[in-house]
């Protein structure tokens, strides 16, 4: 129901964009679709942990993603193809505004929240199964009984703040990609409009196609941390590599590749932490997943607003490469932390104990 009514309301705010006539009304709008996105992210993945066992956590994870990737990509690919022919960012609104009509009825109809027995039934499976395993069910006293002791019990833990910090801070160069991608590629590698909207989607399709990849995988080996920690190393390598390259003429299929591999290897990094994350939350608490994920969005809303005109400003200053450099940072900085979190593995359990999920 949460998801149902944000999703209207956003949809709508997608055709409010036509009214921005200036910085103000442009700050109004978005603030307000900020604020609605907010109050979705906690049920959304929520409702992937009601619907997905530990053995396919990793998975579900990344089949969530591919709405923001998806729409990211989407975004891009019909920008490069129609803006040659329109010219105005506002034909892109209206483009935008019909497709989320249109992608909006399936969802309303079909997505629906698990019946309250099908979930106790879940609930009560998975219990079990840890019971079997050797570890005691939660106590009434471990359960919490309002939002505010939710997040009280979640803050108190060191592992949570471990996860989303560092992780949040190496989102940097996707946040970078997804606000500023086709101006990067326009001033730092001198594209068209037209061709930085196309070679942007690149990325997006990259990251999308490893999202599920990485998810099967993960969930296959049941292993999180170390398939996080390769995909950050081999991101980290890649970004050294690239970043001397700015303000160079790169040929076009060398960029292709570059811009699909770093899709791919941030998939890389995010798939697995996000179920880990998960199941560190659910280990805390069976109850504080929404709390968890709302947790995380306030942390990622609030280094986007920090991180948003401090990256203007560098690149204006001193460049893309030197915010590029500061993305690079935070990526070593989230791998370091990876290494110093809990081990977890995926309980080998079978399917008839994780129950019907």
């Amino acid at each position: 129901m949460i998801l149902d009514a944000c999703l209207a309301v956003i949809t709508v705010l997608v055709f409010a964009n036509l009214l921005i006539v200036g910085i103000k009304s442009f700050v109004a709008i978005r603030t307000v679709m900020s604020i609605v996105a907010g109050l979705m992210a906690g049920a959304a993945a929520a409702l992937v942990r009601d619907m997905s066992p530990r053995l396919t956590r990793a998975l579900a994870f990344g089949l969530l993603t591919i709405g923001p990737v998806g729409s990211n990509y989407l975004a891009n690919f019909i920008a490069g193809l129609t803006l040659p022919f329109y010219h105005t960012w506002q034909s892109q609104m209206w483009i935008m505004g019909f497709i989320a009509t249109a992608m909006y009825v399936p969802i309303f109809l079909w997505l629906k929240d698990l019946s309250p027995e099908l979930r106790l039934k879940i609930f009560q499976s998975e219990i079990a199964a840890l019971e079997e395993a050797g570890r005691r069910r939660p106590t009434a006293a471990e359960l919490p009984s309002s939002t505010r002791q939710a997040f009280v019990m979640l803050l108190r833990r060191f592992e949570p703040w471990l996860m989303v910090m560092p992780f949040t801070i190496s989102l940097s160069l996707y946040i970078a990609i997804q606000a500023f991608g086709p101006l990067m590629f326009t001033e730092s590698f001198h594209y068209s409009p037209a061709d930085a909207a196309r070679m942007n989607s690149y990325f997006w399709l990259g990251n999308m196609g490893a999202l599920i990849v990485i998810g099967i995988v993960s969930d296959r080996l049941q292993s999180r941390r170390p398939i996080s920690i390769v995909g950050a190393a081999l991101l980290s390598l890649l970004l050294v590599w690239w970043i001397p390259t700015f303000g160079e003429v790169l040929s076009r299929r060398l960029m292709i590749v570059v811009a699909t591999l770093l899709g791919c290897l941030l998939a890389v990094v995010f798939v697995p932490w996000a179920a880990q994350y998960s199941e560190t939350l659910e280990d805390a608490s069976p109850a504080l997943q929404a709390t968890g994920w709302a947790f995380y969005g306030l942390v990622a809303r609030a280094w986007v607003a920090i991180s948003a005109p401090l990256m203007l400003a560098i690149a204006a200053r001193y460049g893309w490469a030197a915010w590029m450099k500061v993305s690079l940072a935070g990526i070593v900085l989230y791998a370091l932390a990876m290494i110093f979190a809990s081990r977890r593995s995926v309980p080998t359990l079978a399917p008839a104990e994780i129950g019907p999920g």
